[in-house]
């Protein structure tokens, strides 16, 4: 009878050993495609930031090109 439950001791440690490291790895795998996806979100928010400062660089350019040179001069001034 004791190698019977010695069998079973065995059987079960192997169980739980193997489905521990599938468990494990499982995590990993999912925290590995949930930051490549925070990394994708994040990179595409700094582009949209990038192109909102460019449009407010080009707006700035524009008013300056088509201003008439009182206008600004004094917003030049102002400044």
């Amino acid at each position: 009878m004791d190698s019977k439950y010695m069998w079973g001791g065995i059987v079960m440690i192997v169980f739980l050993s193997i489905a521990s490291s599938l468990i494990s790895q499982w995590i990993r795998a999912r925290y590995r495609s949930r930051k490549s996806d925070f990394d994708t979100r994040l990179s595409a928010l700094e582009s949209q930031s990038d192109v909102v400062q460019l449009e407010e660089r080009v707006r700035v350019l524009e008013s300056i090109v088509t201003d008439p040179r009182r206008n600004l001069r004094k917003n030049i001034d102002s400044l």
